[in-house]
């Protein structure tokens, strides 16, 4: 049972003679955060504070939409968010700039009832259309995509050999080469080291054209994730300069590499990523996690789907599921974004993220 089962939920489906009806809790019921502790397929997403983070930051509503048993106990429940925006319209979205979001369930029944009350629940008047970050049981009522897909591993062994043996030889001697060459790591989560993350950050953004995430969602996620001991900053140094950071978030078995950022490119020879992957692998082996999440990769990144495959992380498909209509589009040329950004001042890219992140989640 649990989430991997949903990715081969197709089979047929038996019509309903009564209706489903779910309950709407807050994240922080006890009732949820019991369910959460209990599944060993829950993971950041779904615990309270990632939506507390969110929340704080661009005002979006959070609740949990719950199947209950006769004894009052939760069978099966989906974190949900509402999004209103003038530019993409309003929505509920489990979960906003969370790559995936898989719904927990006891039992494959649970699951089943989950999705006919999504279903139902839509055709009640007031109710948006739905975006749920994952692949639900086939139905008539429900659209997919699949424009990515998912990295993760299993990197649990007894000693640091082992664990080095699961990468192929390419990793293994960038690891190597950049200890050799003076890469030093720390880590921590003082509101010190975020901010020299968040410089590599809005270099980062710069460089590929992008909006930088707000100051404020990062603040909100120290105060909320890191401070909880639910996360961790890890930088790179080559002598006194910080070159390559990293955030992990972390809960029950499962280690999320949310965030990646370096400093300049032609200190790829370096390979301060290749040191800093490995440092947070190692630390989180180390620290009982089983499950390694690498994020999604769009399917024509094939550079950097090769990179996270040689680490030994298994792709999988990484599907969308919509309950009436899809989200629109901002109507922005992407491409024009993309060039601007990179061609001016950081500030403009700070500028933009502030203006645009919480319509696009």
């Amino acid at each position: 049972m649990g989430t991997w089962k949903i990715l081969f939920c197709l089979t047929d489906h038996k019509e309903r003679n009564e209706p489903v009806e779910l309950e709407r809790i807050s994240p922080f019921d006890p009732a949820w955060l019991r369910f959460i502790e209990t599944r060993p397929d829950a993971m950041i997403f779904h615990h309270p504070f990632w939506m507390k983070n969110l929340e704080d930051t661009y005002d979006y509503k959070a609740f949990v939409l719950v199947v209950e048993g006769k004894d009052q106990t939760i069978q099966a429940g989906v974190p949900m968010m509402q999004v209103d925006s003038f530019l993409t319209g309003r929505r509920w979205v489990s979960l906003p700039f969370s790559d995936w979001c898989a719904p927990l369930f006891l039992h494959d029944e649970a699951l089943e009832e989950l999705t006919d009350g999504l279903i139902e629940l839509s055709e009640t008047n007031g109710v948006p259309g739905m975006e749920l970050r994952w692949q639900y049981p086939v139905r008539p009522q429900i659209t997919t995509t699949q424009d990515h897909v998912l990295h993760l591993g299993h990197f649990s062994k007894d000693t640091e050999a082992e664990l080095l043996a699961q990468f192929r030889q390419k990793i293994r001697y960038c690891i190597r080469t950049s200890i050799e060459r003076g890469i030093q790591i720390t880590s921590g989560t003082s509101k010190k080291l975020l901010e020299i993350f968040y410089t590599l950050q809005c270099l980062t953004r710069k460089r590929h054209g992008l909006p930088v995430q707000p100051w404020k969602y990062f603040m909100n996620l120290r105060k909320n994730i890191l401070e909880k001991g639910l996360g961790r900053i890890f930088l790179a140094y080559y002598g006194d300069d910080c070159v390559a950071g990293q955030i992990i978030l972390h809960y029950r078995k499962t280690l999320t590499l949310k965030y990646a950022a370096s400093a300049r490119v032609d200190l790829t020879y370096l390979h301060p990523n290749h040191l800093i992957d490995w440092e947070g692998i190692k630390w989180g082996s180390a620290n009982g996690y089983t499950l390694f999440d690498c994020g999604r990769s769009k399917t024509e990144y094939t550079g950097l789907r090769q990179y996270k495959n040689q680490w030994g992380y298994r792709e999988m498909p990484l599907i969308y599921s919509y309950i009436k209509a899809r989200p629109k589009e901002m109507g922005i040329n992407i491409g024009f974004v993309n060039k601007v950004i990179r061609h001016s001042p950081v500030w403009l890219g700070r500028l933009a993220g502030e203006l645009l992140y919480r319509h696009v989640g």
